[in-house]
């Protein structure tokens, strides 16, 4: 009878990698269902704008590395849905560009799908023990905790 082999360092890597698309297309895929009549991008730029608040469209395309122009049209795309608007101004930001900040119909869009996502990450974890969430949660952690070089 054949020995199994223990998989080598590249192949745990490939299986990591591969396993780490499938939930990046699964909740991009996700994502895309719940954000309607939102594009991708407008969805992903709405999340950033309500973690950031007070962001501006150069601050967006400079964390996405995107065109200025492209985030602008984004951006008009998010105000003309109600679901950003500009802040008042300040005597600092006059120079400065205009601060977005999430509107109401857009804080509870993102609380919507927010909860969405978090049911379905859930519904996958149900049967997996404390110990095995605890594990899950500490290597997820430590992975993140490195940010990649670009």
């Amino acid at each position: 009878m054949a020995r199994a082999t223990k998989p080598t360092r590249a192949q745990l890597l490939d299986t990591i990698f591969e396993e780490m698309n499938v939930i990046t297309r699964r909740g991009t895929a996700r994502a895309r269902r719940l954000a309607a009549p939102l594009t991708y991008v407008e969805h992903t730029l709405l999340q950033f704008i309500g973690a950031t608040p007070g962001c501006r469209a150069t601050d967006i395309a400079t964390s996405f590395h995107l065109n200025r122009s492209t985030v602008s049209r984004q951006v008009a795309s998010l105000l003309e849905h109600d679901l950003v608007e500009y802040a008042a101004r300040t005597d600092e930001s006059h120079h400065r560009g205009r601060e977005l900040q999430l509107t109401a119909v857009g804080t509870a869009r993102l609380a919507s799908a927010r909860d969405e996502q978090r049911k379905a990450s859930f519904e996958r974890l149900d049967e997996w023990s404390e110990s095995e969430l605890s594990t899950f949660a500490a290597l997820l952690e430590r992975y993140n905790l490195k940010e990649p070089t670009v």
